[in-house]
């Protein structure tokens, strides 16, 4: 027993290391401005009917009129004409100090979190969607300062190509490729326990046969999915479980104001299987000008080479202020490895602050305080922390 808060300071350094190693951003977006500026689908400000990746021209529109504090959010500020071509692009760079114990803590990086490119084609009701990118690298080979962004600079990713039927806003859509199945709230910041522990982190993507239909209150996705192969190339690589198997998300929304939605995903790999389901909820008080967002799932994971079975409850509980310019949030996160063991879950306290000056430019300054249980029979817990500036420029 008196091994437990020595393993579960390992686990805590691990995971964070984990984190801050998969620094490139999925194609995610800002579930904070769903009905908080006026817009009830995500959809509307993306290509992607469920929102996420390149933002539209509509977006574009958004992220200058009511998100930022002035300027043109058209592609490079209204340079190049618009066009049936979509284009877009986002940069990120951060530092970062990170802290969880021992004598070599604290850590303090700076790298590029994001360099990624995209790419929306048309005709009529069919389009290719593609995102390239550089695998983001914290601690590079080369130890001086321009390391992290030269093996950057080497290393390139796609995590999304599809092939997509969408005929108009609402209505039925379908797409195959690869890309995130709509799922949960997909935030920017990848390292909340709602994406890493559902099958929806850094790399994850699958490759799916999706359809739905979208109406002005209400949306459904149905999506088949297949893992990634191993020893494909590293444009293609994948991380996760080889998983195969399903996903499925409904919404309804309620007055311009609110939203609920149910979800359940089941992935089937060779020695694992997960089975899980959930709900989400999103309410906006204008009064206020506060978004509350939550998200809470049940998880029955069987590890057949273990002979295993055990229960999992994930969620995510926040509250963003969002006004033109500025958007601050806390949140609360919860991660039980297994509901009918004692001393096996670990928490999340997060504070965020965005800014934004002017379209186009984004400066975010993040913080997050975690404690695990180390055991049942523990009197104290195991603590990290995580500090991060960001300076983020979109296309």
């Amino acid at each position: 027993m008196g091994t437990r808060p020595h393993r579960t300071w390992f686990v805590v350094a691990t995971a964070t290391v984990v984190l801050l190693l998969a620094t490139a951003r999925e194609a995610a977006a800002y579930p904070q401005f769903q009905f908080s500026s006026g817009t009830t689908r995500c959809g509307q400000c993306h290509y992607s009917p469920s929102g996420g990746g390149l933002i539209s021209a509509w977006g574009r529109d958004e992220s200058a009129d009511t998100i930022s504090l002035g300027g043109d959010g058209a592609l490079l500020n209204g340079l190049l004409p618009r066009s049936w071509l979509g284009l877009g692009g986002d940069v990120r760079l951060a530092a970062i100090r990170n802290d969880v114990g021992g004598p070599d803590a604290p850590e303090v990086a700076a790298f590029p979190m994001q360099l990624d490119l995209y790419g929306h084609a048309a005709v009529d009701a069919f389009s290719v969607n593609v995102t390239v990118g550089a695998r983001g690298i914290v601690r590079a080979d080369d130890p001086s300062a321009s390391g992290p962004f030269a093996q950057t600079l080497g290393q390139f990713a796609s995590r999304e190509h599809y092939l997509m039927w969408r005929p108009s806003a609402t209505g039925p859509y379908a797409r195959v490729g690869r890309f995130s199945a709509p799922y949960g709230l997909r935030f920017v910041e990848h390292i909340f326990y709602v994406q890493r522990y559902t099958g929806f982190d850094l790399y994850e993507e699958t490759y799916n046969a999706s359809g739905g239909y979208v109406a002005e209150n209400w949306e459904l996705h149905v999506t088949a999915f297949a893992h990634v192969p191993s020893g494909v190339a590293t444009v293609v690589a994948a991380a996760g479980p080889p998983e195969n198997g399903g996903v499925v998300y409904a919404e309804r929304r309620f007055a311009s104001i609110a939203g609920l939605a149910l979800q359940s995903r089941v992935g089937i790999a060779p020695d694992e299987a997960r089975y899980q389901g959930g709900a989400v909820g999103k309410l906006w008080v204008e009064r206020a000008r506060l978004l509350f967002l939550g998200e809470a799932n049940f998880i029955r994971q069987q590890i057949r080479s273990a002979g295993l079975t055990q229960n999992q409850f994930v969620s995510y509980a926040g509250a963003t202020y969002v006004m033109r310019g500025v958007m601050a949030g806390v949140a609360y996160e919860r991660f039980q490895t297994d509901l009918s063991v004692a001393g096996t879950g670990r928490n999340a306290y997060d504070a965020e602050l965005n800014l934004f000056p002017r379209a186009h430019l984004e400066v975010v300054l993040f913080g997050r305080y975690q404690t695990a249980a180390a055991g049942a029979q523990a009197v104290a817990s195991a603590t990290a922390s995580l500090l991060m500036l960001q300076l983020h420029y979109y296309l």
